[in-house]
């Protein structure tokens, strides 16, 4: 009785888990894209327009995600406007915005974080509203051909209980003499609006600029509202504690310039030129106190309209602050290559597991696997082969273009699922829709995506309907490049939000991001040239057949094994900047990486590897701690030897690690390794805590106290009170009970309560008009395997037809 009231209580403590998380991809909330298409600048410091007409309904702008790079823009500023600044749907000089009322919503630069705004504050945009268009604003850096930069902007159709605001400060009086140090440029304004709190803010200049600062005056004294450097990334930080403003208060701060150069500097707008820009965003109450609607109550303080009430301004405001922790721990350093030596623990820590998977209940055709991956709840694995279809030179015309005409759909259900525990098949499914399978991805709905290097498709199919895809993304037997075409796609990565990122790895050579919707987004990456590093290796983002890819969204960091180039690449997620380079092996032993994949419930952020190819005569699998590139353990096959690994799967604690071949049968096409029970894992593979303030936590203990206790207290007077009844019974029957055994099984739900996943978390932002001040209702001016499978894609673009393709190279 009472191992089934605890049952029911962990039951009850688990549906409040599960009942609390989150549901993303809902119709109330949806990304919209603003960039430029193909943009060709045409001169350095260009001043750059793309505009986007909302549609007719209310809309609550809530968070931003950038889709650019500081190496191609200098900054980039958001706009919401009620008239854009041209009938065009691109332009260059003007402005953002034309007549009619305007304000900023979002402000990037020098490569900054996405943005996500607080719970229930939202931009108010669309019908009903003064604004009706976004426009975005780049400032480009250099002459650029083909660019796709621009701003994704998350959206909801739930009206938020406070209004967001963004108030420029600044000035345009700017005079650095050369030579000079710690000038001041203060500014300053009297508030006297409604009230609004401050919760982020944003500081803005070129490369002479130390510090920038923005205070509050009050009668009680001045409060600092934020100091920045204007070198780190350019983002909305959100504030230790939002600041208040109310009618009768001051705002005023100032930049600080060091100019070591023989010239005189002033405002403008090139980079040559210097600005003083600080932004705060800030919330407020939509209605006054006589149900009056508030528009954008503080939207401008510039120059110094204090006159000597600016000397209030803080000596210490010339001190540069210290960096915060979530900047000195952004990846945003050019160039960082990793080379670590082994760190393996004494003993292998895993060890592989011969009875698995139950051979008999496999596919007879099961040999060649293009890839694998676990169900959200680690109960099956996933199984993508290629039924009795193995990789051969005859299936493609020249290199790419597969022969469908000559063969058709594979006959086989090439999807299994196979039971985790007992190794036999399940279900099946996918005949005659797939040509030459590979890549295989489960998202958090529980979605399934699925790449055919035939077809030169991405195709999503739910859970509901495993017969006709949900999406598919690119051109059917038409390979290309483009936003709108592949060649041979390799793997595919899924964010939170229903976005996700294409390692579109033979021909192409290059990592593609697209929207939930699949709209082409943004992309980086080249074929490898000729050139190498001091290491020896290629310059970062360049590939030799990106052939996996894999996300930490919590971390923003997204990987990619650069299969030919023997290593992993790993960039920013959000903005697509090089971070790392990591190789597992010294240069004599390394050899190409087929595989990789995250930890799905760690914290830290733990990669597995794994080797492949004819190169190596021994195949292993390699964890690494992606953050700094450091190898924590290896360990390969004792009992059956990998031979041709093509992709792995790592169960949600890490315990299991499971691993495809390209095999030529069933007998060899798959491995499972598990933790050994005398090992622990290192310590950077997990650093998760139970959190008592988390609320599915809270909730479950609440539960549990509410349940528990009362069952406690029924059970102990239950006893007091038959227990001198029960004495000599029990007594008497006291030989039986010795005679008998009992047995204790584990209960895997105490894990469960405490091993959770993350929440969604939105996006984030963008920039640049520095020094133009907004419209208000009036216009004011202001400044293979080698799957050769392969065939391998070479460093030059000569390609040499081969009779036979070797399946483990």
């Amino acid at each position: 009785m009472i191992f089934n009231l605890i049952f029911i209580v962990l039951i009850f403590g688990n549906l409040s888990k599960l009942t609390a998380n989150p549901t993303t991809g809902t119709d109330d909330l949806f990304t919209i894209n603003v960039t430029m298409h193909g943009y060709d600048t045409t001169k350095e410091d260009e001043y750059a327009y793309v505009k986007y007409e909302l549609p007719d309904e209310e809309l609550t702008i809530v968070g931003y995600s950038p889709l650019i790079r500081m190496d191609s823009a200098h900054h980039m500023l958001t706009y919401a406007c009620d008239v854009p600044g041209s009938g065009k749907p691109f332009w260059t000089g003007g402005s953002s915005c034309g007549g009619g009322k305007s304000t900023i919503i979002h402000g990037w630069g020098r490569n900054a974080p996405a943005l996500s705004l607080p719970k229930d504050v939202g931009f108010v945009v669309g019908k009903n509203t003064p604004y009706k268009y976004i426009v975005v604003n780049i400032h480009y850096f250099s002459i650029l051909k083909n660019d796709h930069s621009g701003n994704q902007l998350i959206l909801s159709r739930k009206p938020p209980k406070l209004h967001a605001g963004v108030v420029l400060s600044g000035t345009n009086n700017i005079y650095l003499r050369p030579k000079t140090h710690s000038i001041r440029t203060p500014f300053g304004c009297r508030y006297d609006g409604p009230p609004i709190s401050i919760f982020a803010a944003r500081v803005h200049a070129h490369q002479w600029a130390r510090v920038n600062s923005l205070y509050r005056v009050r009668d009680d004294g001045i409060t600092q509202i934020v100091k920045g450097d204007p070198q780190w990334p350019q983002s909305f930080y959100p504030l230790e504690t939002p600041i208040d403003i109310k009618k009768g208060d001051f705002v005023m701060g100032q930049c600080v310039y060091d100019n070591d150069e023989d010239r005189v500097i002033q405002v403008g707008s090139t980079h040559n030129d210097e600005m003083c820009n600080v932004y705060a965003m800030y919330s407020f109450e939509p209605f006054d106190s006589k149900g009056n609607p508030v528009v954008d109550p503080f939207s401008m303080c510039w120059d110094n309209a204090l006159g000597q009430t600016i000397n209030l301004i803080p000596a210490d405001s010339e001190v540069p602050p210290k960096k915060p922790d979530e900047m000195s721990q952004m990846k945003g350093q050019s160039h960082q290559h990793s080379e670590h030596a082994m760190h393996v623990q004494p003993g292998e820590l895993y060890s592989n597991v011969e009875t698995w998977p139950d051979v008999k209940s496999l596919p007879k055709t099961l040999g060649q696997i293009g890839g694998i991956a676990l169900t959200n709840d680690n109960s099956e694995l996933v199984v993508f082969h290629r039924g009795g279809r193995i990789w051969e030179y005859k299936y493609f015309t020249d290199n790419y273009r597969f022969r469908h005409d000559t063969f058709g759909p594979i006959e086989d259900d090439v999807i299994i699922h196979i039971d985790v525990r007992t190794g036999k098949v399940k279900s099946r499914w996918g005949a005659k829709m797939f040509y030459m399978p590979h890549g295989l991805t489960i998202d958090h709905e529980g979605n399934y995506w699925v790449t055919d290097i035939g077809m030169h498709q991405v195709l999503m199919f739910k859970p509901t309907d495993l017969t006709h895809p949900a999406l598919t993304v690119g051109k059917l037997f038409d390979f290309g490049t483009g936003p709108n075409h592949f060649c041979r796609p390799a793997d595919v990565t899924v964010m939170k939000n229903g976005d996700f990122f294409v390692a579109d790895g033979y021909c192409n050579n290059r990592i593609v991001k697209f929207n939930r919707k699949g709209e082409y987004v943004t992309e980086w990456g080249s074929a490898t040239s000729a050139d190498r590093d001091k290491d020896g290796f290629p310059p970062a983002n360049q590939w030799n057949i990106v052939h996996s890819i894999t996300l930490n969204e919590k971390s923003q960091l997204i990987c990619a094994a650069d299969r030919e180039n023997n290593r992993i690449q790993c960039f920013n997620s959000t903005t697509g900047e090089f971070i790392r380079q990591i190789r597992v092996e010294k240069n004599d032993k390394i050899g190409p990486i087929f595989a990789i994949t995250f930890v799905p419930n760690a914290n830290a952020t733990t990669l597995f590897a794994v080797t492949g190819g004819a190169q190596l005569a021994t195949k292993k699998v390699y964890m690494i701690n992606a953050e700094n590139g450091e190898i924590l353990n290896s360990f390969e096959s004792k009992t059956k030897p990998l031979t041709a690994p093509h992709d792995i799967a790592v169960s949600a604690n890490a315990r299991e690690v499971y691993v495809a071949e390209l095999a030529t049968s069933p007998e060899n096409a798959l491995l499972k390794f598990e933790l050994s029970s005398t090992k622990e894992m290192p310590k950077e593979v997990f650093t998760k805590k139970m959190n008592f303030v988390d609320k599915n936590f809270r909730i479950s203990l609440i539960i549990l106290i509410a349940f528990g206790i009362p069952v406690l207290l029924i059970i102990l007077c239950g006893c007091f009170v038959r227990c001198r009844n029960l004495r000599e019974i029990n007594r008497m029957n006291s030989y039986v009970n010795n005679g008998k055994s009992s047995t204790n099984g584990h209960n895997s739900m105490f894990g469960d309560l405490f091993n959770r996943r993350d929440g969604f978390k939105l996006l984030e932002q963008h920039s640049d008009d520095e020094n133009e001040i907004l419209h208000n209702g009036k216009s004011n001016g202001l400044n293979d395997e080698s799957e050769d499978e392969t065939f391998a894609r070479p460093a030059t673009t000569t390609m040499k037809k081969h009779s036979k393709i070797n399946v483990s190279s």
